[in-house]
């Protein structure tokens, strides 16, 4: 469509439409295409269409009959179509009223009016997002693709929307409808005008083409709604450019989408229009390809894309060599990293339709996917299997994973596919049967046009006369075919990570066979039942309303640490941080937790436990028959259908589950952030083992994969800030522009002069930080203040595995891990002794699962150490550690003090017998045996006159005893008390720290202290 043939729609359309409105079809739904045949593989089942010839326009008008099931030209609303006319005038009217905001010139309504132009380089352009499309309006205005702008207007050409305008006759939404062009139109009910808000700028409309403006309004009056021939033309240019640029088909035909939509916006147009257009343009384009010179002329537009592309991103230095592909990824265009901020096309447009921003290939697709139905309901046949009409196939002739046969890597192949290959992706893509217009389609009104460019396709083999599909998953950021593994893989060497965790092979090895001594520790039995536990709980609150943590979860799942670690910083703090992130105002920041992620990789230790999802065969994996010992074969999973949409069951089904990688990334942002903004590190660590529970929430992880990932988080953080003087200045640079920014934020909204002054105003560490109700077997109490986060983090520890492992081991803190509290002020005048005598006393138990091969990472309890009051006694040994503080700090007490007046004054009296109540002989050292939420009860069982430990007059529900060590009639027993033992990998013990009090040494008596079972 043209300027031209827009100007002539003013006088001779009208005659055409009065010739062809006194012919009219027969209300029909049945389609003038032939159904050809249906295919007979495994995976999908598909019938085949042939699809009508152009002929002038009259095959689009033969594709277009069902809209006769809802309107009868000439006559009127037929009475099957009332109800499906009224939700086209009601929504309508909304979209039209909402993007006209107070005066028509709201920027949605001037998107509208740029789209209304037909100029395909305006409206196409941002699709390829802000780097990849401002390359290709320049060089489309240059004149440096000719061939692609020659192939775009031959799609133009590829279709006419004039017969089935003049044959279906539907009065535009703003005239008089029920005297439509001389004729009395019977409505039925519905309104004879609708409320339509005329945007200023479509009533005195500058074409951009030098010529006088037109009211457009007038203009259109008298030429029929249906189809819509600038949504057709929008549609033309989108598939067309999708189809030589199939790498970002989802950005481009969203955009295309929003064009469509745009008429709504203008009220010129109804939502059946819209899909009239959308089926118009892809039958248009597929068609055309049909023709061998049409499509020779798509992969010369295509390689001059790549070329022309290639080189304006290599010489803007984006990439090192002139390859499109590369620069698509390094721009984030496709979205392919979750981990750097998303670079493709982004619109913040909403309605009643597409109810969120499109801000992610995510959100395109679904926004894309909402205005394929525009929430109309059923009205056909709803059991129809897919149908693909011939010549869809076209769409995917230049995906290059589907047309080059290089199966060498597996995991990343590419083969040719078959016609019947390429029509059962097409075919997966589909939306249900049964839509308005679907019934005459052929199946273009079915094609998900953006999904199908984001196929991940499994096989079982290669050889083309005997493979078979096993799989198709969508919501990939390109198109990607798999060979699925027909033999067991080869165990790699073991990394650093991998001999870390070497102890999960005491319950599973793969390459031994399985689980292994039939799991008599339990060990397993326990992980599957948990990850049934919390996956089938969540499912349920989500159908009964109750919490929407499958929401969380699939929200996690995308691996955008802005969105995960926000909230944890409560609503004030993290609505700060939220928008600088997305704002680019936090460079240093977002730079330093990009290389905390780049710190560990679970990839090598992936393949060298090769542990089996919970949803798949557990026996049958990999090539191998497994033995599962007394284990389900399968587990009973409630698949999240966000999740599932998006293709993950299938995309991760052939890869292991142990150690969970989305949980190393959380954590390694977690412990990032936690380092470099420690104030609210109890916080940042629970909501990041959130995010690892979350995992499980989508049944795609076990419990113990969420350890696993926990300790590699940590490790990797760790070791790269105590190793790397570079990433010490990077973290350094990156507090100060995060503090910095923070405290202005805060200064300038009147919640303090200070970080911490807006901390403790916003109730960020205390009850009004981060919150979530989420419960399950192992977190019974939802989190509500700093104290019950730190209780969820510590449960989430050990979920409740029992201990296979040696309890009440000597500590041991890795010597990196005394890094992670470089950022405490309180612990800035700490030696590093000091400090990792914080981290011993604030650690878990021994003998947990993953426990003894973790050289102590499994057991570092940060959540506790960053909101410890540590108390040192005169001569600076640490004489107990108290967590769950909303700040930490440090204090000294004399010598004769004991230090367990429980927060009162801790200096200046020589309180040698009080302890919270206890009593002891002058001569007798008191010990505080205080129990904190492990619910443990000091006891002395000394032999002279020992002391009462009070453990503040509490006994845990546990009630599991402290372990009594005698020492001349002086206790030293509690959970609260710095722990002694190995404190480094190296075996270095250091000797000195006192649990509870200073004890007085008797001259020849050994001193024997013994951890508690935390």
């Amino acid at each position: 469509m043209t300027h031209a043939f827009a100007t002539a729609v003013k006088g001779a359309v009208a005659g055409f439409a009065a010739v062809a409105m006194l012919t009219p079809l027969a209300a029909s739904t049945a389609s003038a295409a032939t159904t050809t045949g249906s295919n007979q593989q495994s995976f999908i089942q598909y019938d085949v269409a042939e699809s009508p010839a152009a002929d002038g326009g009259k095959g689009l008008t033969s594709l277009l009959t069902d809209f006769n099931t809802y309107w009868t030209p000439n006559k009127g609303a037929t009475d099957a179509g009332v109800a499906t006319l009224q939700h086209d005038d009601e929504l309508t009217e909304s979209i039209n009223n909402a993007a006209f905001g107070a005066d028509g010139k709201t920027a949605q309504d001037q998107r509208a009016l740029s789209d209304a132009q037909m100029n395909s380089t305006n409206t196409l352009y941002d699709a390829l997002g802000p780097t990849i499309g401002g390359y290709f309006k320049s060089d489309m205005e240059a004149g440096k693709l000719p061939k692609t702008a020659a192939f775009l207007k031959a799609m133009d050409k590829s279709v006419s929307t004039g017969d089935a305008k003049g044959t279906y006759a539907h009065p535009r939404p703003y005239v008089d409808r029920a005297n439509y062009k001389g004729e009395k139109i019977d409505l039925k009910g519905l309104k004879s005008t609708l409320d339509i808000k005329k945007v200023p700028g479509y009533e005195n409309f500058d074409w951009g083409d030098g010529e006088a403006p037109d009211n457009e309004y007038e203009g259109l009056a008298e030429s029929g709604s249906f189809p819509s021939g600038h949504t057709t033309f929008a549609f033309t240019q989108g598939v067309g450019l999708s189809a030589i640029l199939p790498e970002l088909g989802p950005q481009i035909m969203t955009r295309v989408s929003e064009a469509g939509n745009n008429r709504i916006v203008l009220g010129v147009h109804y939502p059946l229009d819209i899909m009239g257009g959308h089926i118009a343009g892809a039958y248009g384009v597929a068609t055309a390809l049909n023709d061998p010179a049409v499509a020779k002329q798509a992969q010369e537009a295509r390689a001059e894309l790549q070329s022309v592309l290639g080189a304006d991103c290599q010489a803007n230095k984006v990439t090192k060599n002139a390859d499109l592909h590369s620069c698509i990824n390094t721009t984030n265009a496709n979205g392919q990293s979750s981990k750097k901020p998303y670079g493709g096309y982004t619109n913040d447009f909403t309605d009643a339709v597409v109810k969120n921003p499109v801000k992610d290939e995510d959100s395109a697709l679904a926004a894309y996917e909402a205005r394929m139905t525009y929430g109309f309901k059923q009205t056909g046949d709803t059991t129809k299997r897919p149908v693909v009409p011939e010549g869809a196939e076209n769409l995917l002739a230049n995906v290059e994973y589907f047309n080059t046969d290089d199966a060498s890597d597996p995991s990343d192949a590419k083969l040719k596919f078959t016609t019947d290959e390429l029509r059962q992706v097409i075919a997966a893509s589909e939306i249900q049967s049964g839509y308005p217009l679907d019934a005459s389609s052929d199946g273009w009104g079915r094609i998900n046009l953006a999904k199908i460019y984001t196929a991940r396709v499994t096989f079982d083999g290669t050889d083309p006369t005997t493979r078979k599909i096993t799989s198709i998953s969508f919501g990939h950021h390109r198109n990607e075919v798999r060979i699925a593994a027909t033999t067991a893989p080869t165990q790699p060497k073991a990394d650093e990570l991998s001999i870390l965790l070497k102890d999960y092979n005491n319950y599973f090895d793969f390459y031994a066979g399985g689980v292994n001594t039939n799991d008599k520790t339990g060990t397993l039995k326990h992980d599957d039942e948990l990850t049934e536990e919390i996956n089938n709980k969540a499912a349920a609150e989500t159908k009964n309303g109750t919490n929407d943590q499958q929401a969380r979860a699939v929200s996690d799942a995308a691996m955008n640490s802005t969105d995960t670690l926000y909230d944890a910083l409560g609503p004030v703090l993290g609505a700060y941080y939220k928008k600088a992130m997305e704002n680019k105002q936090l460079p240093k920041t977002a730079a330093f937790l990009e290389d905390m992620d780049g710190s560990v990789s679970t990839g090598t230790a992936k393949k060298y436990y090769q542990h089996p999802r919970p949803y798949i065969d557990r026996v049958n994996y990999q090539g191998k028959t497994l033995n599962m010992g007394d284990l389900k074969q399968t587990l009973n999973i409630e698949k999240v259908k966000a999740y599932e949409d998006q293709g993950q069951y299938d995309g991760l089904a052939n890869s292991g589950s142990f150690p969970s990688g989305h949980t190393t990334f959380a954590f390694t942002q977690g412990a990032g952030l936690s380092y470099i903004l420690p104030e609210l590190g109890p916080e940042i660590m629970t909501r990041v083992s959130e995010a690892g529970n979350n995992r499980i929430v989508l049944g795609v992880h076990y419990p113990l994969d969420i350890l696993g990932g926990h300790i590699a988080g940590q490790y990797g953080v760790a070791t790269a800030v105590s190793g790397n003087d570079k990433a010490k200045a990077d973290a350094a640079a990156a507090r100060t522009e995060l503090v910095n920014y923070l405290t202005a934020q805060c200064k300038a909204d009147g919640h303090g002069d200070t970080l911490e002054a807006c901390i403790a105003n916003t109730g960020a560490s205390s009850d009004k930080g981060y919150t979530n109700g989420f419960t399950d077997d192992v977190v019974k109490t939802a989190v509500t203040d700093r104290k019950s986060a730190i209780d969820a983090y510590t449960a989430r520890m050990t979920y409740g595995f029992q201990q296979t492992g040696k309890a009440g081991q000597a500590a041991v803190v890795p010597d990196a891990a005394v890094s992670m509290l470089d950022n405490v002020a309180a612990f800035k005048n700490l030696t590093a002794d000091q400090k990792k005598a914080v981290l011993a006393a604030t650690e878990g138990d021994s003998g947990y699962p993953l426990d003894a091969s973790s050289e102590g990472w499994a057991r570092i309890n940060l959540a506790k150490a960053y909101s410890a009051k540590v108390t040192l006694d005169k001569s600076g040994k640490v004489v107990k550690v108290e967590p769950g503080q909303t700040t930490p700090s440090v204090v000294t007490v004399n010598t004769g003090d004991n230090g367990n007046n429980n927060g009162g004054n801790n200096g200046g009296s020589d309180n040698n017998g009080n302890n919270n109540g206890g009593q002891t002989d002058n001569n007798q050292q008191g010990n505080n045996g205080q129990n904190g939420h492990n619910g443990q009860n000091g006891q002395n069982a000394g032999t002279n006159n020992a002391g009462n430990n009070g453990a503040n007059g509490q006994q845990g529900s546990n009630g599991s005893n402290g372990n009594a060590g005698t020492n001349n009639g002086k206790t030293n027993n509690g959970t609260n008390a710095a722990k002694t033992g190995k404190l480094s990998r190296t075996g270095t013990a250091i000797v000195g720290i006192v649990v509870a009090v200073a004890v007085i040494a008797v001259a020849g008596a050994a001193m024997v202290i013994r951890r508690r079972r935390a």
